[in-house]
C-alpha cells in the first residue's frame, strides 16, 4: 500500500503499485489527484475521462490543479452512455478554469482509463503513470472489481504520451502517423495484432508438445476473429480457462472444436469488471490488463489501452487472484455449450 505519511509521488517512485479495488481503498486515486493538484512540482496532469462521478471529487481535484497554475488536458467521452450529462456539465466546468478539454472523436469511443502526470525533480522530469480497467468513478468504485497499476516506468510512460497526443489530433487512427507501441496494446494500433501474437505463440509451444496455457478475464466475449483464434488453440491443444461476466459468445467443451475450453462465471456481491490476459510462454508467463473486453466495439471502434505487468510480485498477486476464482465452487458457474 502506501504510507499515510509520505508524498504519494515518492511511493509510487520507490516501487510501481497494484490497487485491487474495492478490496482496496478508492482513496488512494483521489489521493493521487489531489496530490498532484496541490503540489508544486507537478506541472502537467493528463486524463481520459469515460464516466465521471455525479459529484466527482477527480474532477474538482482537476479544476484545483487548474487553478493552481497546472497544465491540465482531459479528454472527456460525451458518448459515455447514461453519463453523457454529466460528462457535458462537467466538461463546461472544467473549461471555465482553463483545462483543455478534448471531445469525443467522431466514429471512436475513447475508453481507455488512463492518466499521466508530470512532475520536475531537481533538473528531472519523473513521469508517473497511471493505467486502469475501471473508470474514474468513486461511486462505482465502490462495488466494481477492477486493478489499478500506478508506475514510473518511462516506457510506459512515453507511450502514453504518444495516446494522448494521438487523442488531441481527433484524428482516426489511419490518418494518424505511424505510431510503434512496443510495451501497450492500444486498439485502432497494436492491440488485435498483438493478442494474435500472443495466442499463436501458445499454439506453437502445444504443437511442440510443450505446456500451452491461456487464463482470460473479461467482461465480454463476442468478437468473432478472438473466438475463432481461441477455437484454433483450444484444437491445437492449448488448455484455456475464461472467466467472462456477461456476453459469451464462445460455445466451451465441444469435441475437436473447443474441448481445451472451460468458461466460468461468477456473479456476486461486487460486479466483476476486470479484463485480464495471462499467456503460459513456456513456463515464463506474461501477464496484460486493461480496458478492453473482446467485443467489436471495444477492438474495432473504441480507443482501449491494454498494458503488461513486469514486476513478478505484482504477477503473483494477480495470478493469485484468478486462481481463487477459478477453484470458485460457490459462486461461479461453469458454462456448458447447448450444442454437446
Amino acid at each position: 500500500g502506501f504510507p499515510n505519511h509520505r508524498s504519494i509521488f515518492d511511493s509510487i517512485r520507490e516501487q510501481e503499485k497494484l490497487l485491487h479495488l474495492p478490496y482496496h481503498s478508492y482513496n488512494y486515486i483521489l489521493r493521487f489527484f489531489n496530490e498532484a493538484a496541490i503540489d508544486p512540482a507537478v506541472k502537467e496532469i493528463y486524463v481520459t475521462l469515460y464516466r465521471v462521478a455525479a459529484d466527482s471529487h477527480i474532477v474538482n481535484a482537476l479544476i484545483s490543479a487548474a487553478k493552481n497554475g497546472k497544465k491540465v488536458t482531459v479528454f472527456v467521452e460525451l458518448k459515455a452512455r447514461f453519463d453523457e450529462a454529466n460528462n457535458l456539465r462537467w466538461s463546461k466546468k472544467m473549461k471555465a478554469v482553463g483545462i483543455k478539454i478534448i471531445n469525443s472523436i467522431p466514429g471512436l469511443k475513447v475508453h481507455a482509463k488512463v492518466a499521466l502526470v508530470k512532475r520536475q525533480e531537481g533538473k528531472q522530469w519523473q513521469h508517473y503513470s497511471f493505467m486502469a480497467m475501471g473508470n474514474f468513478n468513486e461511486a462505482t468504485g465502490r462495488f466494481y472489481t477492477d486493478h489499478v497499476l500506478f508506475t514510473t516506468n518511462p516506457e510506459f510512460s512515453q507511450e502514453l504520451e504518444w495516446v494522448f497526443e494521438y487523442l488531441q489530433s481527433r484524428k482516426q487512427s489511419s490518418d494518424y502517423p505511424k505510431i510503434s507501441f512496443k510495451h501497450l496494446l492500444v486498439s485502432q494500433f497494436n492491440m488485435i495484432k498483438r493478442f494474435n501474437q500472443l495466442i499463436d505463440r501458445e499454439i506453437e509451444f502445444a504443437e511442440k508438445g510443450l505446456p500451452a496455457r491461456i487464463i482470460i478475464k473479461l467482461n465480454n466475449l463476442q468478437e468473432r476473429e478472438m473466438i475463432t483464434k481461441l477455437y484454433k488453440a483450444s484444437k491445437a491443444g492449448v488448455r484455456i480457462d475464461l472467466l467472462v461476466r456477461s456476453i459469451c459468445c464462445l460455445a466451451p467443451g465441444l469435441p475437436i472444436q473447443s474441448e481445451n475450453i472451460k468458461v466460468h462465471r461468477i456473479v456476486d456481491r461486487y460486479l466483476e469488471h476486470a479484463r485480464v490476459f495471462v499467456f503460459h510462454n513456456n513456463g515464463q508467463p506474461e501477464y496484460y490488463m486493461g480496458s478492453a473486453d473482446w467485443m467489436n466495439r471495444n477492438l474495432h471502434s473504441r480507443i482501449e489501452v491494454v498494458f503488461p505487468l513486469y514486476d513478478p510480485k505484482l504477477c503473483k498477486e494477480i495470478d493469485d487472484i484468478l486462481q481463487l476464482q477459478l477453484k470458485d465452487n460457490r459462486k461461479a458457474v461453469l458454462f456448458t455449450s447447448a450444442l454437446e
